[in-house]
Order: C-alpha cells, then sequence, then structure tokens
C-alpha cells in the first residue's frame, strides 16, 4: 500500500474524531480513530515516518482534548514503536490480528491514561472505568476491522 494514503489517515481520523464520530457514540463512548491511524502507519511505514506521524498524531489528540500535558504524544510514540519492533517479530498478516492488536493497545492506552489522571487527582469508580476501557477498546478494534477492510489493506 502506498504510504501517502496512510498518512493522510492520521489527519482525516483526527478530524473525524472531533468531529463525525460524536454522532456515533454508544453508552458515552466513541472509537480512538487516531489510535487505529498510528497502528496503521507504524505497520506500513517506515520508522521516521511512522514515529514522526504518531507523535504528530498524539500532539492533535493532545490540542483538541485540552491536556495541559503531552501524555497523548509521548503515548503515541510509544505505541508505534511497540507496533513497529513487534511486526518485525511476530506476522500481523489478517486483519482480525490487526484489530486484536489495536484492542490490546487501546486496553494499554486507557490503564496508563487512568493511572495519569488518579496521579492528577481526577477519580472515578473503578466498576464504571473497567467498563467504560473495555468499551472504548472494544467498539475502537471492531471499528479498526471497517477501517481495514475499506482501505483494502491485506
Amino acid at each position: 500500500m502506498r504510504k501517502n494514503p496512510l498518512l493522510a489517515t492520521i489527519f482525516v481520523a483526527a478530524v473525524l474524531q472531533v468531529t463525525a464520530v460524536n454522532h456515533f457514540k454508544i453508552f458515552g463512548i466513541k472509537p480512538d480513530l487516531i489510535l487505529i491511524g498510528i497502528v496503521l502507519v507504524s505497520l506500513f511505514c517506515d520508522l521516521k515516518l511512522a514515529l514522526a506521524s504518531s507523535i504528530i498524531a498524539g500532539a492533535l489528540k493532545d490540542i483538541y482534548g485540552a491536556s495541559a500535558f503531552p501524555i497523548n504524544s509521548i503515548l503515541s510514540g510509544l505505541w508505534s514503536l511497540l507496533v513497529i519492533n513487534l511486526a518485525r517479530r511476530v506476522s500481523i498478516d489478517i486483519n482480525l490480528t490487526r484489530a486484536v492488536l489495536v484492542f490490546i493497545i487501546a486496553i494499554l492506552n486507557a490503564f496508563l491514561m487512568m493511572i495519569f489522571f488518579w496521579y492528577l487527582g481526577t477519580y472515578i469508580a473503578f466498576g464504571i472505568l473497567m467498563r467504560i476501557i473495555f468499551l472504548d477498546s472494544l467498539y475502537t478494534a471492531l471499528l479498526s476491522l471497517l477501517v481495514f477492510k475499506i482501505l483494502k489493506i491485506k
């Protein structure tokens, strides 16, 4: 697959994340299109391009979320490096495997964000938080299957 459409995917995902995706909330939860874009770029682009675009995507997420600390920029770079290293060791050729990878990264991202916000003093009941984390990650992974199919990634 060509690299230009993949890079454009991140920027389209960032715009859709704050506009159109708000209309597709389920139980107040929306999928993380930017995370799907980060996984796509990390799987199909070279290291420098994937890392740079992932950090930019994280910065866009921080800007849109009005975050005081660039936690998404840091985590996006981390996820990009993780996917790149994993793809070198394990074959990730099937869309279902990619969706499972998106699910795992979404859960890890949510847990790290939860720890970060707990550190800052924001508390949510544990049961509610686990439900939100699981549903958000599942919704993101299921939508990633659709994105992979639309982009015809094989």
